[in-house]
């Protein structure tokens, strides 16, 4: 995509006709063009409007569809034992992917390269649900402790407010 610079900002205002009519709906949006209005402003913008909306990265502006690449990239460190469950947790709760990506590294920091689970456990009569990192370790019961211990004290302990209660670390043999 070329960006030229122009001296005007275009924004698109719907007509005041279109305003009085019902909620939108998809037919609507195809079948009532907007509003050119133009604004005295400076910036770049792209050659032609077309372009502007086949550009990949500005779907990536989208709340949703960032979500989603960030899921896409847990997907790569962790299994999810139950995919689609923990994707709508995740989407849910999605302050906790932050949380996600440092748990990775400070568990192969003191586990080793070692596979990290992802589990949604669930009361429907209690009314919760908590996303586990369960971490398959290959090491005797005590050693396993000691470890799980460390990364307790040097990191999770830290963040388990930010957690909000719907995060927590376990520790299982491989």
């Amino acid at each position: 995509m070329q960006l030229i610079p122009v001296t005007t900002e275009k924004r698109y205002i719907p007509s005041t006709e279109y305003l009085k009519q019902p909620s939108p709906t998809i037919e609507r949006f195809e079948s009532k063009p907007e509003t050119l209005v133009i604004l005295r402003r400076r910036f770049f913008a792209p050659v032609s409007i077309p372009d502007f909306y086949e550009v990949e990265e500005l779907a990536e502006t989208s709340v949703i569809l960032q979500l989603q690449r960030l899921i896409r990239e847990l997907e790569n460190l962790y299994i999810f034992d139950n995919s689609k469950e923990i994707k709508n947790f995740l989407l849910t709760n999605d302050y906790l992917m932050k949380i996600l990506f440092e748990a990775q590294g400070h568990i192969c920091r003191i586990f080793g390269q070692v596979p990290i689970h992802l589990e949604l456990h669930r009361d429907p009569e209690e009314g919760w649900e908590e996303l586990f990192i369960v971490i398959k370790s290959p090491y005797p019961t005590s050693e396993a402790r000691r470890r799980e211990n460390q990364l307790v004290k040097e990191w999770f302990l830290d963040r388990m407010q930010a957690t909000q209660g719907k995060l927590n670390i376990a520790e299982e043999p491989l």
